[in-house]
């Protein structure tokens, strides 16, 4: 710390030059096998699944990322509907546009990289257990 950084009762202070962060040089780059966990991970909070039942494969598509997700359904116990004729998510086809669209945002907000496809494919159904509601998981 040089003198010139201690403010008023050791509070460190830095000027406009300094508050910018420093660029380095060099680079930085994310393998294959990363992207396709972070893109799993981002699809299981998506669709609201565990991530040991997702499968994702991230491709090149001329220059964006095209996703191919393979991810269980969601369906809750007639019971917790409370006799409600609501499908509690919407169709499948509503769920599958919604999960898109939250996993298209997470990959271009945590990888930078812009999106061009994703295909989901529903694999099976998921019966969230309601004794575990509200944990963290």
């Amino acid at each position: 710390m040089s003198a010139g950084t201690l403010g008023i009762k050791g509070v460190a202070q830095e000027s406009a030059v300094h508050s910018r962060p420093r660029m380095r040089a060099g680079y930085t780059s994310i393998s294959a096998g990363t992207m396709d966990k972070l893109v799993a991970a981002i699809a299981a909070d998506a669709f609201n699944v565990p991530l040991k039942d997702v499968r994702a494969g991230v491709h090149d598509q001329s220059g964006q990322v095209s996703v191919s997700l393979a991810v269980p359904l969601v369906l809750r116990l007639a019971a917790e509907l409370n006799g409600r004729s609501e499908t509690n998510g919407g169709t499948v086809f509503e769920r599958a546009a919604s999960g898109r669209q939250r996993v298209t945002q997470g990959i271009e907000v945590l990888a930078g990289s812009t999106v061009g496809r994703v295909d989901v494919r529903f694999t099976g159904i998921h019966e969230p257990d309601p004794r575990n509601a509200g944990r963290v998981q």
